[in-house]
């Protein structure tokens, strides 16, 4: 898979970009703040549509449009190739009017070879795996920012996970209010019956979903790690789904659903009590144990960086064999934190991959010695030079 063709509009730092690509491994060097991870960024969000950095649609916008335009607006189009053919990836986030106390919001749009389409259809067309120095909180951050990486890991190549998630986050949304409502002793407990049930079989997908890819991630994990650099260590990456722990064990069970379900309605009167939903997907989390300790808590930097990019490098494994087709590596700025080894691990990586785009704060390293056959290009002030 690669991206052929790049083009953003009012995107960030980059008020115009267009930029076309070819198979192998492009270098990209700049100083610090000169938008080379928003490059990058803005590449991801093809692929899952929602920012690797997070934040809302707003600041996706260029700040000179936002500040002079009546209606500004980001654009960012990509046309990729693959084992599954040619298509075109349009997103567009446009502001709306400013409200009366100063604050506006932006929308999105979507576009698929032209047609307008949901997010839901977008996903995945492209797929990537981003490196970068943030990796480090996948393993010490916090829950929510682990579900968010299991989120746009697995929905670039899993569309039922996709529609499962968006419907499960409507549902909970809804079963929460109810339960609030219950909760003031207005209405009767089988309300809650329809939202359980909802819940339930998004939450199923869910689940099976997120055990499935990381019982791949964690053993390729495991493998690499001792390689990286820790060959007397041990790392074990864990599924810790929010459920009753009879049924923790019986997730990827055939009757795992029925299960799910008898627990929830086990549990109404419980969740009423408390005014949310207890048990599900939206409360679920990862453990990174190195030698059977948390890694969150008693690693050194260094053995979490390690972990996260062992992880990093499983997930290049678990979306090539996925789909039969491997993903475009993005590289952001990480060799200044890489030594040797782990550079060398991860640019074995990158020559088994049809498309690798680097960014770097100095132009010669990685040098033309270790990457003869590199394009490269200067990035300055949001203008990209072919060298």
């Amino acid at each position: 898979m690669r991206l052929t063709h790049l083009s953003l509009s009012n995107v960030r730092t980059y008020q115009r970009l267009e930029l076309d690509l070819d198979r192998g491994i492009h270098v990209i060097a700049g100083e610090n703040a000169a938008g080379k991870s928003n490059l990058l960024d803005a590449v991801a969000m093809l692929a899952t549509t929602r920012s690797h950095r997070g934040g809302n649609d707003l600041d996706l916008i260029n700040w000179t449009a936002l500040a002079e335009e009546p209606l500004p607006g980001a654009r960012l189009l990509g046309t990729v190739e693959g084992e599954a053919g040619s298509a075109t990836v349009e997103i567009a986030v446009v502001a709306g009017e400013p409200a009366a106390d100063g604050t506006r919001r932006a929308s999105r749009r979507f576009r698929l070879n032209g047609v307008a389409r949901r997010a839901s259809d977008v996903i995945g067309q492209l797929r990537v795996v981003m490196f970068s120095a943030d990796d480090l909180v996948i393993i010490s951050g916090s829950p929510s920012g682990r579900r968010r990486y299991l989120d746009l890991t697995i929905s670039q190549f899993d569309p039922a996970y996709v529609r499962a998630a968006q419907r499960y986050n409507r549902v909970l949304q809804q079963r929460n209010s109810l339960l609030r409502t219950l909760r003031e002793r207005r209405g009767n407990l089988e309300e809650l019956a329809f939202w359980d049930d909802e819940l339930v079989t998004a939450g199923t997908v869910i689940v099976q979903a997120r055990a499935r890819a990381l019982a791949h991630l964690g053993q390729d994990a495991a493998e690499r790690y001792p390689t990286l650099g820790a060959p007397d260590e041990a790392l074990a990456v864990c599924y810790r789904p929010a459920l009753p722990d009879e049924l923790i064990e019986a997730t990827l069970a055939s009757d795992f659903e029925e299960r799910f379900r008898a627990a929830t309605e086990a549990g109404r009167q419980d969740d009423v009590w408390r005014g949310a939903t207890r048990i599900g997907p939206h409360r679920d989390d990862i453990s990174f144990q190195i030698d059977g300790h948390e890694a969150s808590v008693s690693a050194s930097r260094g053995q979490q960086r390690t972990a996260a990019l062992a992880l990093r490098l499983s997930e290049v494994a678990l979306s090539s064999d996925t789909t039969g087709d491997p993903p475009v590596l993005l590289l952001d700025d990480i060799f200044s934190e890489l030594d040797a080894r782990h550079r060398d691990r991860v640019m074995h990586t990158a020559y088994a991959v049809d498309q690798v785009l680097i960014t770097t704060p100095d132009p010669d390293r990685p040098g033309a010695d270790e990457l003869p056959d590199a394009v490269r290009y200067q990035l300055t002030e949001g203008v990209l030079t072919r060298l």
